[in-house]
């Protein structure tokens, strides 16, 4: 499970190849190929400031013009209590290069904040759907805004059981288990993610808050008298 912080701190794949081939054959294949290009676009969830969905933009779109959507964040321990570390691609259109705490995504039409975090799972560190979904926790809804995103974003909790990382390329250049003590000294050093900092921030208040309720005696009715 996740300790809190110490206070010491697709895309088509394209084969190019010659055919000779007469030119209504040729134009149907380039509609076609043009159809699937489309059919492939990601699409992302457009919301507005109260959360409610009126809407789907391309990525690109969204990104461009920073419109307002929504992502999954997800915390990913290991059953010591580390925390997962990842250093995003250059190639990513947001953040790239960044440091980051968090397996992430955009919520994709039609899909809910779960699924968005059970597929980013899947891609970016190889767990399987069906685990992410059944070990998934949510923790927190939020509200984010900074100079590259835009969003009303869902926080979860999961813990990885084992086996080795199986990291996307095109998201992740590298990927490792570290301290909580670890991740502060990190944070304090190299360049991390906005978002994910922000979320470590909301995790944090969110277990001193529980851990406060839960230590707290409750109030008589003679006290409160």
């Amino acid at each position: 499970m996740l300790k809190g912080l110490p206070k010491t701190a697709g895309a088509l794949v394209g084969a190019h190849v010659r055919v000779r081939l007469p030119c209504k054959s040729a134009t149907r294949i380039s509609t076609t190929i043009r159809a699937a290009a489309v059919q492939q676009q990601e699409y992302c969830v457009i919301v507005d400031e109260h959360n409610r969905v009126v809407g789907a933009k391309p990525r690109d779109v969204t990104v461009r013009n920073r419109l307002l959507g929504r992502g999954s964040y997800v915390l990913v321990s290991n059953p010591e209590g580390q925390l997962l570390v990842s250093k995003r691609s250059s190639s990513k259109d947001v953040y790239p290069g960044y440091w980051d705490v968090v397996v992430s995504g955009v919520v994709r039409a039609g899909e809910e904040y779960e699924d968005t975090a059970a597929r980013e799972l899947a891609e970016e560190i190889g767990v399987s759907e069906a685990a992410a979904r059944a070990g998934l926790r949510r923790l927190f809804v939020f509200p984010y805004r900074d100079s590259s995103c835009h969003v009303w974003g869902c926080a979860f909790a999961f813990t990885h059981e084992g086996g080795p990382l199986q990291l996307q390329q095109e998201e992740v250049d590298w990927a490792g288990f570290r301290s909580w003590d670890q991740v502060s000294a990190m944070m304090a050093e190299e360049q991390f993610t906005p978002v994910g900092r922000r979320i470590l921030e909301l995790f944090q208040q969110q277990q001193q808050t529980q851990s406060t309720q839960t230590t707290t005696p409750p109030v008589t009715e003679q006290q409160q008298q």
